[in-house]
């Protein structure tokens, strides 16, 4: 049943993964699939999402 199928094209976005740990720079920044992290491994919150939570936080009766 299978095997007629053709194997689906690589995801472009995904192959971006290696190319980021193949390159040797050290300023490097992975704004790739998945969870942004900082050169000490902790995840930054963006100013605007810090604003984001107080306002609902502030808005929740």
């Amino acid at each position: 049943m299978f095997e007629t199928l053709q194997p689906a094209p690589a995801d472009k976005i995904l192959a971006l993964i290696g190319l980021y740990r193949n390159d040797p720079r050290p300023g490097k920044v992975d704004l790739g699939v998945g969870v942004y992290k900082d050169i000490d491994g902790r995840t930054p919150v963006m100013r605007a999402v810090r604003e984001a939570e107080k306002r609902l936080l502030a808005s929740q009766d």
